[in-house]
């Protein structure tokens, strides 16, 4: 049997799995027992015309079904036989699983979970834009988790997906699933982050602009901007994370407090004695207010709800700002200070970014970074503010502005 031959290569995302398919037929029909060594990962390459990563990727799945050992140094050697037969008649009842390729054009969405205002406007601007071009979309879910975000990727392909859209999970560089697909050289597009260490396609909201004016207008309101904090489930490799904690510390530096700047706070913001203790740890400097500036709308939000259950309300005890603009931001009991992103334009921009790598056209800006629009609540203070530093002779000043 000529290998090479036996590889479809014009469905490239299925490669890993042709090859995985001809390695386990192979060791069944060698009758290859316990121990038997199979060919380098270089014979393998040069036996079925794919590339290392391809066979690597093979070997994986081979491995993670216990069909084959791999030793460094030492070579890749058959496991148990009973093994394979049985993990055999999983992977016949898997393929019979599979739905079929669908008929009409449509793209793949990878959220990062179910619910969630953000990623549900950008499913509503990716629909929009696709259905404008004669496709459909279909999506799914990584749960946070990189096996499966890649396992999410594959089902659309085999499902016949022409391209996919990706919000990449936090925390992370790269991942597996988005790798595979770029090595592939398959339609890609990232959305509202991108992975640092992949040169790809992506539509972000820019949050660094955004956070640099919204750190510049409570310097300009005279706070002491004293804290970038998160929850702890966002680091700086994430970067949507990272590009907002870099405008909050330029806004700083040109504003000469470039000695304010510190590593971002983790706070447990649904912890009353934590959220205590954090508000407490920074003493009035001066006569001028505090300000903390949240990662996003989430965290403070829940600590402005946490601080309220011990008697701290913004803007009288504190500032507070966030960023996304999130619809219970204007109904809180104090309304909150934010960025809006424009949600539905991340989705429509990289849907058509997407079907327009698809269709082979042009495009002269695959990186789009998309202007977001500061919204001034009550959170940061800037009515009370304002109204104190009127003379009295124009309008009486309603509130004085004091620290705690």
């Amino acid at each position: 049997m000529n290998a090479r031959n036996s590889i479809d290569h014009s469905r490239p995302y299925l490669l890993y799995a042709q090859v995985e398919g001809l390695i386990r037929n192979e060791i069944k029909r060698e009758g290859l027992k316990p121990g038997a060594r199979l060919p380098t990962e270089t014979e393998m390459c040069q036996r079925f015309g794919v590339s290392r990563s391809t066979i690597r990727q093979a070997l994986n799945r081979l491995e993670m079904a216990g069909l084959i050992t791999r030793t460094r140094g030492k070579g890749t050697f058959v496991h148990q036989t009973s093994e394979l037969e049985t993990s055999d008649v999983h992977a016949e009842r898997q393929a019979d699983a599979i739905p079929a390729p669908m008929q009409h054009k449509f793209i793949g969405l990878v959220f990062c979970a179910r619910s969630d205002t953000l990623q549900m406007s950008i499913l509503l601007g990716a629909e929009q834009a696709a259905k404008s071009r004669g496709y459909a979309v279909m999506f799914g879910y990584s749960g946070e988790d990189s096996h499966t975000e890649m396992q999410e990727i594959e089902r659309l392909l085999r499902m016949g997906a022409a391209g996919i859209i990706v919000m990449p999970i936090s925390n992370v560089t790269s991942t597996p699933g988005v790798q595979m697909v770029q090595e592939h050289k398959l339609p890609l597009v990232l959305v509202d982050r991108y992975l640092s260490d992949l040169d790809t396609s992506y539509v972000i909201s820019d949050g660094y602009d955004g956070m640099y004016r919204i750190t510049e207008h409570l310097l300009i309101l005279g706070y002491d901007v004293y804290a970038f904090i998160t929850s702890g489930r966002e680091a700086l490799t994430t970067t949507s994370v990272r590009d907002r904690y870099a405008g909050y510390c330029r806004a700083l530096e040109d504003y000469g407090h470039a000695a304010a700047i510190q590593p971002p706070v983790v706070v447990n913001v649904d912890e009353r004695k934590e959220v205590a203790l954090f508000l407490a740890q920074y003493p009035v400097k001066s006569a001028r207010p505090l300000a903390v500036v949240a990662v996003h709308d989430a965290v403070a939000i829940s600590l402005m709800r946490t601080a309220a259950t011990l008697d701290l309300n913004p803007p009288h005890d504190f500032a507070i700002v966030g960023f996304d603009d999130l619809p219970i931001a204007s109904h809180m009991p104090v309304p909150l200070t934010t960025v809006s992103q424009p949600r539905y334009d991340l989705g429509f921009k990289s849907s058509h970014l997407l079907i327009d790598r698809i269709e082979g056209r042009v495009v002269m800006d695959e990186k789009l970074v998309l202007p977001v629009s500061l919204v001034v609540r009550d959170s940061c203070g800037s009515r009370r503010i304002v109204l104190a530093r009127q003379p009295a002779t124009t309008q009486p000043a309603l509130f004085a502005v004091s620290g705690r």
